[in-house]
């Protein structure tokens, strides 16, 4: 080999070191970031998305306290937006307490709407979930069951059904955001 392709092998070598450097760094500063989780990004992503994000969380730690909530409706469900606002309006979120594994939910001014909570399985895919069973501690909804996992730490998803002579019958989502003490 002769001293002008050795040299020109070696220029080559760092030519290349240099736009594979390059690229790396262009390609860093263009990546866009993924957005953080939050009830307001969980009320906008699609039902097929919330459910793959459903199916990859563990169950995660039971809340303790109040966690402000979010009605999540089908988009394409009759009505959705309006009841969403409704909903909102109306409902608040949730409070846990650990002590006798309870919750009840918070209203606009009031609570009411009491659940057992307990780990158990999803009635999605047979994994382990925070369980709310209204079935027997509340006349008004002794039919629902929800069921929720921790996506981001103190952020839950979670599932309402109705639980119908012919089986589970998945009525929505909604989302939790456990808040700090100092809140």
């Amino acid at each position: 080999m002769s001293k002008v392709d050795g040299w020109h092998r070696i220029g080559c070598g760092v030519l290349a070191a240099c736009l594979l450097t390059a690229a790396a760094a262009v390609g860093d500063e263009t990546l866009p970031e993924a957005p953080a989780l939050s009830l307001d990004r969980l009320a906008h992503m699609s039902w097929p998305e919330l459910e793959q994000l459903y199916r990859e969380a563990d169950a995660g730690t039971i809340p303790e306290g109040f966690t402000a909530g979010k009605a999540i409706y089908c988009p394409c469900s009759k009505f959705a937006g309006l009841r969403s606002k409704l909903t909102g309006v109306m409902w608040r979120g949730k409070v846990f307490d650990g002590c006798d594994g309870t919750l009840v939910n918070q209203w606009c001014g009031f609570r009411a709407i009491r659940a057992r909570v307990y780990y158990g399985p999803s009635l999605l895919d047979g994994k382990t979930s925070i369980v709310m069973d209204y079935g027997q501690t509340s006349h008004v909804w002794a039919d629902v069951r929800d069921e929720t996992r921790e996506v981001a730490p103190g952020l839950y998803l979670g599932r309402m059904y109705r639980l119908k002579n012919c089986g589970p019958e998945f009525q929505m989502f909604f989302a939790l955001q456990a808040c700090s003490t100092s809140d």
